[in-house]
């Protein structure tokens, strides 16, 4: 397995273990207003590990026209249409709506890169999303409705919003990081773009926070930005700096079954032994994607 293929699945856990702290600070703060406060720690973490490293490398104008794109896109409306589905859908049917964008991703590289995939790849995809659903939807009776709050039918509009807004995203990130942009530079980059538009978005009435505020969760925001956005997305640009965006997207898209076991601390429903099977079709599918063919 390569170091990049290790990257996507390590960006999986890391996004794994923040969303599953964020929903109720989504619902208490709102996707926009959560969402900045994520960015902003990420945004601080990030630029703290640039400066140890000193990458201050310049993008060029071309590549920060393509990171602000991709910001936009992925952190802006992507990770708010996702918020929004989280805080309706609970992390479970997020997960299940959210898989989708493997395929997004699979099928907008071809279309617009030219990446191919040798037929095992495809396979391996395909086992990737169909084992996260498997995975997910196949649990103990009433888990999904405990988690469940206001309109499913928005959350999943949501969901699959978030899910091709986050493919276009990570499709126009890709040729500035395969050109050898530092991923901790490019995150802080995406960080300070995105950030700077959602406090724009978030002084408006329609997008503040009527709720009260304490700090636990604003705690649980910073610390969902820094694992997500941090952590996670460095490591997603990392590996796409030499995978193919399906590859990647395929690989990070294991979050939902990594998220199995913490879900099951939490709420002690122990997942249903079908479920457990769709983890190992997901993990196959890793080992499809990360083979030699």
């Amino acid at each position: 397995m390569m170091l990049h293929d290790l990257a996507a699945l390590a960006a999986a856990l890391a996004i794994a273990v923040s969303n599953f702290i964020a929903p109720s600070a989504v619902r208490q703060l709102g996707p926009v207003v959560f969402n900045a406060i994520r960015l902003g720690a990420a945004l601080l973490t990030m630029l703290a590990v640039v400066a140890l490293r000193g990458r201050w490398a310049q993008p060029s104008g071309d590549q920060m026209l393509m990171l602000a794109a991709s910001s936009l896109l992925g952190v802006v409306v992507a990770d708010s249409c996702f918020y929004a589905a989280l805080a309706r859908l609970g992390p479970r049917l997020t997960a299940v709506v959210y898989a989708s964008w493997a395929a997004f991703a699979a099928v907008l590289g071809y279309l617009l890169l030219g990446e191919t995939l040798s037929a095992i790849k495809i396979v391996g995809v395909g086992c990737i999303v169909g084992g996260v659903c498997v995975a997910i939807i196949f649990r103990q009776p009433g888990a999904i409705s405990q988690e469940t709050h206001g309109s499913v039918g928005a959350g999943i509009l949501f969901g699959l919003a978030a899910a091709l807004f986050a493919a276009a995203a990570v499709l126009t990130a890709r040729p500035v990081m395969a050109a050898g942009l530092d991923p901790a530079l490019a995150t802080s980059i995406r960080a300070a773009i995105g950030l700077a538009a959602l406090l724009a978005l978030s002084a408006m009435p329609g997008f503040r926070s009527t709720l009260p505020v304490d700090r636990s969760v604003v705690v649980r925001s910073a610390l969902s930005g820094v694992l997500g956005m941090g952590v996670g997305m460095t490591l997603v640009l990392f590996a796409l700096a030499s995978r193919p965006v399906g590859i990647v997207s395929g690989l990070s898209s294991t979050t939902p079954v990594m998220i199995l076991p913490l879900l099951w601390w939490s709420t002690g429903l122990r997942p249903a032994p079908t479920a457990w099977l769709g983890a190992v079709l997901a993990v196959s599918g890793v080992v499809a994607i990360t083979s030699g063919f």
